[in-house]
């Protein structure tokens, strides 16, 4: 009798790992974190709620997904290029089922209240966009470098330049003292916020 012909090999089994004297992402954290994102992307294409005993993974959470280190673990830059690819199949399923169950006005009003979010910052100057490390001495992010970002995505919402999503997930600013750094979390916020408008109007 023949024996049976392997299956596709899951997503994760291609996944780079480190040497095992190096340190990478934890596998077990890894192919949860993207099996929970499968299932997110089957129910949401199909009209399905979570599957029992899980809730469902938002586009808007993978950015935020953290993962232990481990010895010969996956390798960080080909998990984070899976995540993004994650984060853009996420977005696009989800902007599809608001479409399907609400209608495109609903969709509208969704990226209108974004894009106001946005607005209410950029419109501001230059050094005053986002506040201070609230710790005293504590660094934060160049205001100098973090406004170069900021209107380039104005920009991009006027529609007179390019600006990739990837660009601002990859975005990294020297960290200052005082009245020239911006607080860290609150950029960061703020960033993710664009990614999620960038994707959605696609």
């Amino acid at each position: 009798m023949s024996a049976d012909r392997p299956g596709p090999r899951p997503a994760t089994a291609r996944i780079p790992r480190c040497p095992p004297s190096e340190r990478g992402y934890d596998v077990a954290q890894v192919d949860d974190f993207l099996a929970a994102v499968q299932a997110a992307l089957r129910n949401s294409r199909s009209g399905a709620g979570a599957e029992p005993g899980g809730a469902a993974v938002l586009s808007t959470e993978v950015r935020g997904a953290a993962f232990s280190g481990a010895r010969g673990g996956y390798r960080p830059a080909a998990v984070d290029e899976l995540l993004e690819a994650a984060e853009e199949s996420l977005a696009a399923a989800e902007r599809e089922q608001c479409l399907r169950e609400r209608g495109p006005e609903a969709w509208q009003e969704h990226l209108d209240a974004l894009t106001r979010l946005l607005r209410n910052r950029l419109d501001r100057p230059r050094t005053q966009r986002f506040r201070r490390p609230s710790r005293p001495r504590a660094p934060g992010y160049s205001a100098a470098h973090v406004d170069v970002l900021c209107e380039r995505l104005r920009d991009r919402l006027e529609g007179t330049a390019p600006l990739e999503p990837r660009e601002l997930r990859r975005a990294v600013f020297p960290l200052v003292h005082g009245e020239r750094s911006y607080e860290e979390h609150q950029v960061d916020a703020f960033l993710d916020r664009a990614v999620q408008l960038l994707l959605a109007s696609r």
